[in-house]
């Protein structure tokens, strides 16, 4: 995007700049025929007013070339830089030929220093500018003692003056402006960009998720195939064979567990279908569903609180749950006690007996396969994350390496 924003931008301030140097000459003609005419009427010498009107004249068709050969070429950052500091050398010729420090012709000094400047922004560029343009006026400066023309007289220096400065603010203007409003477009187009960019990824994003779903639904049910049989064959197979059989099936549940884990992730986050339930209702729930697995663990289901109605979408509050006391029974692979919990709030405790977390998994509880459980994936903490979200909810863990770990869900917590 770096480049991108280097490339418009240059174009962009080449184009300006190729406007600027078009309308230059006709800007510059007029305040240099006026110039002309009041040096002319003026009671200057002679040589002065032919020698003004030489630089003058000398100037305005140099420019007028200058725009005749940019309908015809490409205008490069180098040309521009040399136009403008050309001009700032023919500004200090035409100086010194109208009173030195005193000519009238100073303010137009400013349009070629500030055009540089607001086209090449802070660069080597816009360094030799002013660089230039100071040594132009510590040169005038110098040769001033020396200079063969007096300034110009009253009242004709400060109208000559006023001429150049008029003609000094339509230059910036057509430089200026131009500029700003280039690095409006930029930006307008950049932006244009970014959200092209950011809907192209989304758009994969979505795509790779409905692949990843579909690919995760077509290996799960060969997976489930597959420890059917394993599970019929072991029934029938000696002791030796039921251990190696054993192994099979504990493979192939930990597949199956990501596979579950991975799909219920990639689901989308429809809308919530809220209705008042009885939050104590959702944790009994729960525990039929893992009581048998709760059982296979020697893990024992302890359910606390009073009833509590709240208004939530009683099946998706259920996974969340179901998510988090999976994780309970996982963390006690030799027993022990797994707590649901239903208090004011409203407030759902998921909690168990096993070893708790380290503060770096603690910290990192819901990215996916941050997790310090034999084959744990930590799908289940982002499911049960995503769905207490949508309820407005938050889930949080407290846990004492050792002595087990409690998680949260806070439901009355944006």
């Amino acid at each position: 995007m770096s480049s991108t924003h280097d490339f418009l931008r240059s174009r962009e301030r080449l184009l300006v700049g190729r406007r600027f140097l078009m309308l230059r000459p006709i800007i510059v003609l007029f305040g240099a025929a006026a110039n002309a005419l009041l040096a002319g009427a003026s009671p200057a010498p002679s040589q002065q007013k032919l020698a003004l009107g030489i630089a003058f004249g000398t100037t305005v068709t140099a420019f007028f070339v200058e725009a005749w050969l940019l309908r015809r070429r490409a205008l490069g950052e180098r040309w521009l830089f040399t136009s403008l500091a050309l001009t700032l050398v023919a500004l200090a010729a035409g100086s010194l030929l109208s009173g030195g420090l005193a000519s009238p012709v100073l303010p137009l000094w400013f349009a070629p220093v500030v055009v540089g400047f607001a086209a090449f922004g802070r660069s080597r560029a816009s360094a030799a500018l002013l660089a230039i343009a100071a040594a132009a006026l510590l040169g005038i400066a110098i040769a001033a003692p020396l200079d063969a023309f007096p300034p110009l007289p009253e009242p004709w220096v400060w109208r000559m003056t006023l001429a150049g400065t008029l003609a000094a603010l339509a230059l910036l203007a057509v430089g200026v402006i131009g500029l700003v409003d280039a690095h409006a477009r930029v930006s307008a187009q950049l932006e244009r960009m970014r959200a092209d960019v950011i809907e192209e990824a989304e758009r994969r994003a979505k795509s790779v998720d409905r692949l990843g779903a579909h690919v995760a639904h077509e290996v799960k049910n060969p997976l489930t195939a597959a420890r059917s049989l394993v599970q019929l064959v072991s029934r029938k197979s000696e002791e030796r064979d039921r251990e190696r059989l054993g192994v099979v099936l504990t493979e192939i549940d930990r597949a199956l567990d990501t596979l579950g884990g991975y799909l219920g992730l990639s689901k989308p986050m429809t809308d919530l279908t809220l209705a008042e339930a009885d939050l104590r209702d959702v944790l009994h729930d729960t525990a039929a569903v893992i009581e048998a697995r709760a059982a296979d663990h020697r893990v024992t289901i302890v359910i606390s609180g009073e009833p509590l109605r709240a208004a939530v979408d009683a099946n998706r509050l259920r996974d969340a749950v179901l998510n988090l006391a999976l994780n309970a029974i996982r963390a006690m692979p030799d027993g022990g006690e797994l707590g649901l919990d239903v208090a004011a709030g409203p407030t759902l405790t998921v909690s168990d007996q096993g070893e708790g977390m380290s503060e770096d998994i603690l910290a990192r509880a819901g990215e996916p396969f941050a997790s310090e459980a034999d084959g744990g994936t930590g799908l289940g903490i982002a499911i049960a994350r995503g769905i207490v979200a949508q309820h407005g909810g938050r889930l949080r863990f407290e846990s004492t390496p050792g002595k087990g770990t409690r998680a949260i869900i806070e439901l009355g917590t944006a």
